[in-house]
């Protein structure tokens, strides 16, 4: 199998995973918060809001949220690092930016920022109804992990584009 095969195999996957967040586990998890968003949804959860979502989802939407909803979105991140630091790496090799290489470790960056939010995610379902100090944590891992995709995703329309360009130039 070709690596652009390979490649796009990971990115359905990566969708694929993605798209059962959106229609399966996160529609699940809401219907136990009234509304409320979740953790990783918006940058800033105040200590108060944290402890209102941890009882509206109650010990059933905490053990999905930690056993299903958890777990699929580490899935997500490994899949999302792997497959996107490889497309920004084709697209930095295919336009000759070997000074830009760096911005190919982008979407890793967003990535780990991610997990440690998760772990900690993890722990706060687990210690609950006791509060653990990684409350704290979670809304700076969370904002880190925004900055990092909204630079990864700014990074890769533009290379997107530059590369859709130079493949069109040379059609013509």
């Amino acid at each position: 199998m070709s690596k652009r095969n390979k490649l796009s195999l990971y990115f359905f996957a990566t969708m694929f995973v993605y798209a059962l967040m959106l229609s399966v586990t996160l529609p699940e998890l809401h219907s136990y918060t009234n509304g409320m968003a979740l953790f990783d949804e918006k940058p800033v959860f105040y200590q108060k809001d944290t402890i209102r979502l941890l009882e509206y989802l109650g010990e059933e939407g905490r053990f999905y949220y930690q056993y299903r909803q958890i777990p699929l979105d580490m899935l997500y991140i490994a899949l999302f690092a792997f497959t996107y630091h490889h497309i920004l790496r084709h697209f930095t090799y295919t336009l000759n930016l070997h000074k830009w290489r760096f911005v190919i470790w982008l979407p890793v960056i967003a990535a780990i920022f991610d997990f440690l939010e998760n772990v900690c995610i993890f722990g706060v379902l687990y210690s609950f109804p006791q509060i653990s100090t990684l409350i704290s944590l979670i809304p700076y891992l969370t904002a880190l992990k925004m900055i990092f995709g909204v630079f990864y995703l700014a990074v890769f329309v533009i290379l997107g584009v530059m590369v859709l360009l130079r493949c069109l130039r040379r059609k013509i």
